[in-house]
């Protein structure tokens, strides 16, 4: 065998070492100790912007799939708007599932669409948190346990609508 497959099947086998390790990290519960299913719930304010409307349920499942263009797997979903911002969560039968729908998400985005920039992670609060940009507005997405939370806000109240969704989903 050839010093060149021995290096591609090394190279092979950190990437397939570096996706488990992804998994495994955004399948776990939070880092806090906390539960991964504390319960779906929204604040009753988002970067000091008051809820002024939600729906959970199925009629919320139906519209977080209406966005993903087809039926997501989700045992429960809520959307709530608090004036500009939008919040919609879905919660996925198990963590393991929901990483697998933040993942797709992600595989539809790669390189950016007509709507949305290339996303790019970021760390906060032990969270791998992905940003894009669209639509007038930054949107901010993760797994937190069984729940995929995609928040849509704009951008100078984006980083702190995102903070304290950190707090109440780590």
């Amino acid at each position: 065998m050839g010093t060149g497959r021995v290096l591609t099947g090394v190279g092979l086998a950190a990437v397939l070492a570096a996706i488990v390790v992804a998994l495994l990290a955004n399948t776990s519960n939070p880092p806090s100790g906390q539960s991964a299913s504390p319960g779906l719930r929204v604040p009753d304010a988002l970067a000091g912007t008051p809820l002024s409307a939600a729906v959970r349920g199925a009629a919320a499942v139906e519209e977080v799939s209406r966005l993903h263009g087809r039926r997501i797997e989700a045992s429960d979903a809520v959307v709530a708007r608090y004036g500009p911002i939008a919040l919609w969560i879905s919660a996925s039968p198990s963590p393991l599932k929901a990483s697998a729908l933040l993942w797709r998400m992600n595989r539809r985005m790669a390189g950016g669409t007509r709507v949305f920039s290339d996303p790019r992670p970021q760390e906060m609060r032990g969270r791998t948190v992905f940003g894009t940009d669209g639509l007038g507005q930054r949107h901010l997405y993760y797994q937190s346990g069984a729940y995929v939370l995609w928040l849509a806000a704009p951008a100078d109240a984006a980083l702190q609508a995102l903070e304290e969704l950190l707090t109440l989903y780590p």
